[in-house]
């Protein structure tokens, strides 16, 4: 049986679309959040919610001590903004790398015996490539499970204000969430860099998994 023309144009179309993610969209991405990364690692300032007078506060001998609980009620707009441009990202991340992704899969030669090597590696691909489509899906749900357990400390914090440990607890959460935020930039350049430098360096048995021939990705 042969294939619908219309299955293999759109495996032509993937191809095309994953040829232009590896010449453009993934170098622009991994210089990108690069510059990004090594800002934000050099600009780490913890801070209590932008929405009191107690802006970009470190977290420091007595100045937690003079933080009133009733200040930390509001979520970090800070915070609360890189989530929504951090998940804009991922968004992106799992868009490009499915693409490719499911052109590989598509171009996963009829199974036979012997000179499965090349076949071997497109499996390996698209699985490397899966997981990273997984991790990004996950933390996609991530700012939803930070809020959550920062309502729960506040909570906390509110019914005993005469235990400062409940507001050392909302400030920890606000600043690990800052760092955690910070350095996901670095991650983004890392698994965009590992995924490319592997697809790239396979590329010719990704594309003819069978047969040695001039790649058409230069």
């Amino acid at each position: 049986m042969k294939f619908d023309d219309r299955v293999l144009q759109y495996k032509n179309d993937l191809l095309e679309k994953a040829i232009y993610h590896l010449k453009y969209t993934i170098p622009k991405k991994i210089a990108e959040f690069q510059k990004l990364s090594e800002n934000k690692i050099n600009n780490i300032t913890p801070e209590v919610s932008q929405d009191t007078h107690l802006k970009k506060r470190k977290l420091e001998g007595n100045a937690v001590d003079n933080i009133a609980i009733d200040d930390l009620v509001n979520v970090n707009t800070s915070i609360v903004e890189s989530h929504k441009k951090l998940q804009h990202h991922y968004i992106e991340i799992i868009d490009t790398f499915s693409v490719i992704r499911a052109w590989l899969s598509l171009n996963v030669p009829k199974i036979e015996d012997g000179n499965n090597f090349g076949v071997d590696i497109q499996e390996d691909v698209i699985g490397q490539l899966s997981k990273l489509e997984d991790l990004y899906s996950g933390l996609l749900e991530q700012s939803e499970h930070y809020y959550l357990t920062r309502a729960e400390a506040v909570k906390k914090a509110l019914k005993h204000k005469n235990i400062d440990a409940y507001k050392y607890a909302v400030l920890q959460l606000d600043e690990k969430e800052s760092m955690r935020s910070h350095f996901a930039y670095f991650d983004l350049a890392n698994n965009y860099a590992t995924s490319y430098s592997l697809i790239i360096k396979n590329f010719q048995k990704l594309e003819a998994p069978r047969n040695s021939h001039q790649s058409s990705l230069f």
